[in-house]
């Protein structure tokens, strides 16, 4: 056999045994389904139902030999039709894509709900988490609401650690939204930049909140060192006008 016509057959969907079958009876005038299972070492049973498939393909043809029912090659030049027909519905197909695609996609978007959730214990693990989200790039072209505690930042963060971390959560991004409460002086936000300061005493705050897109974290910073990531976009938008909703009271 032709090694290239071979390939040839494969690439367009034509399986090996469809192939084996195909080509033994283009060589013959025509053959019973049983002396096709010898000749090609199949089995019995496999033949019928490749015989069936080069059938639906258009690739054989049943006839009948005396009273024996045998099959019988296609012209090769039927690959041609098979060409086209492929291509038409290949070509339905891509129209049509753009109306399936949105469905699936929907429903992507609802087996994807569950929640992943992961948990921060102790000091190293939460200024971990802290850090890298300060460092992450997405926290420098998402807009990032947020609750915290600048006081409690202050005792986890020290000295030049400190610094660095605030320099990364606040100066590095220019689309941050936070609510916050500090013993002494005031976040100065540019331009982009919202920042409310709140009286810690009517309103303590003992967690710094992070609130993206699809993702929050809430980082407990009181007596219990502790963190939470959930990433879940129906939390993340319910904390987000959970937010707004405090933010458009601190304004009035």
């Amino acid at each position: 056999m032709n090694l290239n016509f071979y390939n040839y057959l494969k690439n367009i969907g034509i399986s090996q045994k469809e192939i084996v079958v195909y080509v033994y009876l283009l060589s013959i005038e025509s053959a019973a389904p049983a002396e096709i299972a010898k000749e090609v070492k199949l089995k019995r049973s496999t033949t019928y139902v490749i015989l069936d498939l080069l059938k639906e393909k258009g690739l054989v043809r049943e006839v009948n030999v005396g009273k024996r029912l045998s099959y019988q090659a296609e012209d090769p030049e039927r690959l041609r039709f098979i060409l086209e027909e492929l291509k038409l519905k290949a070509e339905e197909s891509i129209r049509s894509l753009d109306i399936v695609l949105p469905q699936l996609k929907a429903t992507l978007r609802r087996k994807g709900q569950a929640p992943i959730i992961k948990f921060f214990e102790g000091d190293t693990a939460v200024k971990s988490s802290m850090e890298e989200l300060a460092n992450n790039p997405r926290f420098r072209t998402e807009m990032d609401y947020g609750v915290f505690p600048l006081e409690l930042v202050y005792k986890l963060f020290r000295s030049k650690n400190l610094k660095k971390y605030i320099n990364l959560r606040l100066e590095g991004n220019n689309l941050y939204s936070v609510i916050y409460t500090c013993d002494d002086g005031e976040i100065k936000p540019r331009e982009g930049q919202v920042a409310f300061k709140i009286d810690q005493d009517e309103f303590p705050l003992s967690c710094d909140i992070n609130i993206f897109e699809d993702e929050v974290r809430i980082h407990m910073l009181g007596d219990t060192i502790y963190g939470i990531l959930i990433k879940n976009p129906e939390f993340a938008q319910t904390l987000t006008s959970i937010f707004k909703l405090a933010e458009k009271g601190a304004k009035k």
